[in-house]
């Protein structure tokens, strides 16, 4: 955010090395470089943890597009996450400075590639109607000309090109609280009208339950008021929704055409009959387990012993097979024994696994969800996910025993609580499509390792309460930075859920 009415008062800027009014990439990457130096379990003194400590302070309120507002604008942060406190004055657009009757958080994305990789950028603040086109229309433009010049980029840039040009994302929490409080100061200004139709938008928004409250005790205030707000954020109001449609018209004719000329189709022979034959079972075949918890066993009988329990999807290879009912088979981790013929199933699990997946996705879990939990306590933790794909976090003993696990969609900042004590491995996974059958996700999934472990212990009830802070962690892809994430196999990933 730009503003000329910055202030550093309290010094948070400054503790990250940046001036005033610095966006919002340059103080997530001065916070990384910075809490890595004085991180408590790299560097014990007192000045460093000390230095922690102002650290997540600052960066809680510069990463809250609200708090910094506030922060900005008058150099304090009152803004609370249940949104009790009223603002002194409405949110101006972080572009023009100017009051706005309707503001919006808005992210804005860009793809800008380098040959053999792409940057997906974001340009986001508090914006006005005006300054939202003229941002929406520059990402854009800027996609269009540096977003097609790598593999990954032809993939990315029409998905930045179509989220721009539907207004781009407009997060729910985050609008939710901006539009409340901007009713809110509204209305002690004594513009009910205003106020009134701010929170009739507030309520398109809210989802959680605090923020339904606020909206119900805000239509009671303002229930005298008869004027309807027009809605200005209607994404194909105005010339820029059409500047940026009509080039995406053009674009699937093109694709059609490159793809037609590719396939050749004109050249494909063409088949004038066609059989299906089944085939049993040879010594070699690659085949997969079909059902639940099939029994491999010692011998081919019924009362043989179980050696183990292969899950759906185990891929496995034929050794003998020399009655219609039973056949030899190698498992992934070397085990040979005796399994039904009925449990298998032609071909390797993954394919099978990715469509049973997809039928079985169900609904798409809420944000910060529990998908799992085998303990609870009293502790929290603030999960960051600033990636473009949503992610599942898991809490994992040392032993490798999963006690919790949430769901933090693409974009989110949640605190999730509820932890027992104990000292963990947090993993996590990344990707689009979530199946609740599988507990995966069927789209562009990857795991990595976070490198620290996160202790929760109770303190004595005499340690000041102003000492503690809310562990922090967060969510970017694996293997970019020597320092961060690791990658993680996906297998290992899914072990003990």
């Amino acid at each position: 955010m730009n503003s000329t009415l910055s202030q550093d008062p309290k010094g948070y800027y400054a503790i990250l090395g940046l001036a005033p009014g610095a966006d919002m990439e340059s103080i997530r990457a001065a916070y990384r470089s910075r809490v890595k130096k004085v991180h408590p379990d790299r560097n014990p003194t007192e000045s460093a943890r000390l230095e922690f400590q102002r650290l997540v302070e600052a960066y809680k309120v510069l990463q809250d597009v609200l708090r910094r507002a506030e922060y900005d604008a008058t150099g304090v942060h009152p803004l609370t996450e249940d949104g009790e406190d009223y603002p002194s004055s409405p949110f101006a657009c972080s572009r023009c400075g100017k009051v706005t009757a309707q503001p919006r958080y808005v992210i804005f994305h860009q793809v800008k590639s380098y040959l053999v990789w792409s940057r997906w950028i974001r340009d986001e603040g508090i914006f006005c109607r005006d300054c939202a086109d003229v941002a929406a229309a520059r990402a854009s433009t800027q996609t269009w000309a540096w977003g097609w010049w790598s593999p990954m980029g032809v993939l990315l840039t029409p998905v930045a090109l179509f989220r721009n040009l539907f207004g781009g994302t407009k997060p729910r929490h985050q609008n939710a609280r901006l539009l409340i409080r901007q009713a809110r100061a509204f209305l002690d200004l004594e513009e009910t009208d205003l106020a009134r139709g701010l929170t009739d938008q507030a309520a398109r928004f809210a989802r959680l339950s605090v923020h339904k409250r606020q909206v119900q005790v805000l239509r009671q205030a303002t229930q005298e008021s008869t004027r309807k707000l027009r809605d200005r954020w209607a994404p194909w109001k105005g010339g820029v929704f059409a500047a940026q449609g009509l080039p995406l018209l053009v674009l699937p004719a093109a694709l059609g055409l490159l793809g037609f000329g590719l396939t050749k189709p004109w050249e494909q022979p063409v088949a004038t009959s066609a059989g299906i034959s089944v085939q049993p079972a040879l010594v070699g075949d690659i085949r997969h387990v079909a059902m639940p918890d099939l029994k491999l066993r010692q011998a081919p009988l019924d009362g043989a012993p179980v050696l183990t329990l292969l899950d759906r999807f185990t891929t496995v290879q034929i050794l003998d097979s020399p009655d219609p009912e039973w056949a030899q088979v190698r498992t992934p981790s070397g085990i040979i024994g005796w399994v039904s013929r009925r449990g298998l199933y032609a071909g390797t699990g993954a394919r099978h696994k990715q469509d049973w997946c997809e039928a079985n996705k169900g609904a798409r879990p809420e944000p910060g969800e529990v998908l799992m939990r085998r303990a609870s306590g009293e502790h929290r933790l603030m999960i960051h996910n600033e990636g473009r794909f949503d992610a599942v976090v898991k809490l994992k003993t040392t032993t490798g025993t999963t006690v919790v696990s949430y769901f933090i969609p693409a974009t989110y900042h949640l605190a999730v609580g509820n932890i027992p004590e104990g000292t963990y491995r947090m993993e996590f996974a990344t990707g689009t499509g979530y199946s609740r059958g599988c507990g995966l996700f069927v789209g562009n999934m990857e795991a990595g390792l976070l490198p620290f472990t996160v202790t929760f212990r109770t303190l004595a009830a005499t340690r000041s309460a102003s000492l503690l802070t809310l562990p922090e962690i967060t969510v970017t892809p694996p293997g970019q930075d020597a320092n961060g994430p690791q990658s993680l196999d996906l297998d290992k990933f899914s072990e003990d859920d």
